[in-house]
C-alpha cells in the first residue's frame, strides 16, 4: 500500500507537471489538503516538504506554498559545501573579491532562457574571482537581469552580491537549482587560479531564484579541485 504523504507527493507534482498548477500558482493550504485527503497536517507537510527539496514549489511565511516559475526536473536534491549565495554565506569574513570584468550585456538565447527574458534583454556580466584566506579558489561567471536587479556598481561587487539584495533591495532569496560537473581548466584558470594545463575544475551551474519564484541568477562557478568538497543527503521515499 501506497504511504498517505507518497499519494499526496504524487497527486500535486502530476498536477504541477500537466498545467493544473502553473508557474506561480498557490497550491491548496494545508488544512485544505488534510480534508482533501483525509490525513493529518503532519503527513500532508511531508508531501509538501519533498516538492519543496525537488525545486518544484517554494512557500512564504503566512502565505502558503507556490509553484516555482520553472520547476526543476526530478532529481535527489543535493546539500554541498556551498549553500545558496556561495562563498559569502558558507566562508563569511575570510572571503575577498577580485572584480575581473564586469560590463552591461543583451542576453543570448541560452542566458535568457535560464533567467525567463526575451532575447536581448539587457544584463550584468560578471566575472570576479573569490579568495579565501588571501588564496584563490573559485571564479564565478554571473548573469543577472538588470531591470530586476538594479544598481550593481563595483563597489557591490567587490562584497556581497546576495547581502545587496536581501539588506538594500528588500528581496528574498529563496532557492536555487545547481548542477556540478567536472571540466578541463582554461587559459583564464591556469592564470588566477594557479593551475596546470592538465588540471581539472569542478562547475557549478546555478539558477537561483527569490522567494517569489522569479530567477534573478544565471552562474557558472569555476572551483579549484583540489579545493573543493561536495558532500550531498539524499532521502529515500
Amino acid at each position: 500500500m501506497i504511504p498517505k504523504y507518497k499519494m499526496i507527493y504524487d497527486e500535486l507534482k502530476d498536477a504541477i507537471q500537466e498545467g493544473e498548477y502553473g508557474p506561480g500558482a498557490k497550491l491548496p493550504d494545508e488544512i485544505t489538503l488534510c480534508q482533501i485527503y483525509a490525513c493529518s497536517r503532519m503527513t500532508v507537510k511531508k508531501a509538501l516538504d519533498i516538492l519543496v527539496e525537488e525545486g518544484m514549489i517554494y512557500r512564504k511565511q503566512g502565505q502558503g506554498s507556490f509553484v516555482l516559475n520553472k520547476p526543476i526536473d526530478s532529481a535527489p536534491y543535493e546539500y554541498n559545501e556551498f549553500p545558496i549565495g556561495g562563498f559569502d554565506r558558507s566562508r563569511h569574513d575570510e572571503v575577498s573579491s577580485k572584480l575581473i570584468e564586469f560590463k552591461l550585456d543583451f542576453a543570448s538565447k541560452k542566458v535568457a532562457h535560464a533567467l525567463h527574458l526575451k532575447e536581448n534583454e539587457p544584463v550584468y556580466e560578471i566575472v570576479r574571482l573569490r579568495l579565501y584566506d588571501n588564496e584563490p579558489y573559485v571564479i564565478e561567471h554571473t548573469y543577472m537581469p538588470v531591470n530586476l536587479i538594479p544598481g550593481i556598481n563595483e563597489e557591490v561587487l567587490n562584497h556581497s552580491i546576495y547581502a545587496y539584495i536581501e539588506h538594500d533591495l528588500n528581496m528574498r532569496i529563496a532557492s536555487a537549482r545547481q548542477t556540478t560537473r567536472a571540466d578541463v581548466s582554461n587559459a583564464l584558470e591556469h592564470e588566477v587560479l594557479g593551475l596546470k594545463d592538465i588540471e581539472p575544475v569542478l562547475e557549478v551551474e546555478q539558477i537561483a531564484y527569490l522567494d517569489n519564484g522569479v530567477p534573478f541568477e544565471y552562474s557558472f562557478s569555476r572551483h579549484r579541485y583540489d579545493k573543493f568538497k561536495f558532500t550531498s543527503f539524499s532521502l529515500r521515499r
